[in-house]
């Protein structure tokens, strides 16, 4: 509190520090030079007299006599007097001024960080199933079918799988709510295009300056999103009719299935969409799954 109002108390210090010395001033003043029914005889008489002179009072009891020193030390102490309170009240009245400023702006913050807090929440209700049923499509993809339980939990289900485990990306899903006929790869990457519109919206309309981490892995996916070049290719191999073209998925199944280790891009390569799409998949699990974390500890917080 003391800092803060610290310009103002020096005026208020120097205020009582012209009292003073213009006490001592008039108290070397010889006695004769002062009229009225006394005369300024020690230092309690000059301080008396000061304060009076300075505060404008002039009760007329001591005052200098006409054409004498007297007069001028007076004249300069009342306009320094004005002065100093004028230049008081002012610091007083900025230092109020920036404190209502500054509360007003910190009103202001606090209502948009609630708008923000709010929305968020709103976005969070309306992801949270998006999100699981992206992260489910990721699972079936990911897992042959022989080897499905299914989690309880698709949110924070820890996803780890190698390239061979995706030679079934064509086969068929075993959820109630999808087409058995469609290819689970074929229902994956339809979520995937669901989930990246339900994120454009989002960071497009919510503010998320408060979460600079969520919006950045946010951006991420939208980037991965857009430079991903296979899509076609692995629904076209996919979704051709049955028959001969059967011979392609089961050699580019087979492909899979036989790559140990971790895949590389090899020109013409059949199977380079599928290693590309395998590095998009890893990339996508860990970026949606942050940006799910995020916003529900975010949530959980508020």
């Amino acid at each position: 509190m003391i800092r803060k109002y610290s310009r103002a108390l020096k005026w208020a210090f120097g205020y009582l520090g012209v009292i003073l010395l213009y006490a001592l001033c008039y108290l070397c003043l010889p006695t004769d030079l002062w009229g009225g029914n006394e005369s300024i005889r020690d230092f309690e008489d000059a301080f008396y007299f000061s304060v009076v002179t300075i505060t404008s009072l002039g009760f007329g009891d001591i005052y200098p006599a006409a054409g004498t020193a007297g007069r001028y030390l007076v004249a300069t102490e009342a306009i320094l007097g004005i002065l100093i309170i004028g230049f008081f009240l002012n610091d007083i009245a900025i230092r109020q001024s920036f404190r209502l400023d500054k509360e007003a702006k910190e009103n202001e913050e606090r209502k948009k960080r609630e708008s923000a807090d709010a929305r968020l929440l709103l976005y969070f209700r309306a992801l949270k199933p998006v999100f699981e049923r992206y992260l489910r499509g990721v699972y079936e993809v990911i897992t042959p079918l022989e080897e499905r339980k299914y989690p309880e939990d698709f949110l924070h289900y820890t996803y780890a799988f190698k390239f061979k485990d995706l030679h079934e990306l064509y086969g068929q899903s075993l959820m109630m709510n999808n087409e058995f006929s469609e290819p689970v790869v074929s229902i994956h990457l339809r979520d995937q295009d669901v989930l990246y519109q339900e994120l454009k919206e989002f960071v497009t309309n919510a503010d998320l300056s408060y979460w600079p981490e969520l919006e950045e892995a946010i951006f991420h996916f939208i980037q991965i999103h857009h430079e991903f070049q296979f899509k076609e290719v692995i629904l076209n191999n996919g979704l051709r009719p049955m028959g001969k073209d059967q011979k392609l998925k089961d050699m580019l199944s087979n492909m899979i299935k036989n790559t140990e280790g971790e895949p590389e891009y090899r020109e013409s390569n059949l199977i380079n969409a599928y290693v590309a799409f395998y590095y998009f998949l890893k990339d996508n699990i860990v970026t949606v799954q942050k940006i799910y974390g995020a916003l529900e500890g975010e949530v959980a917080l508020g």
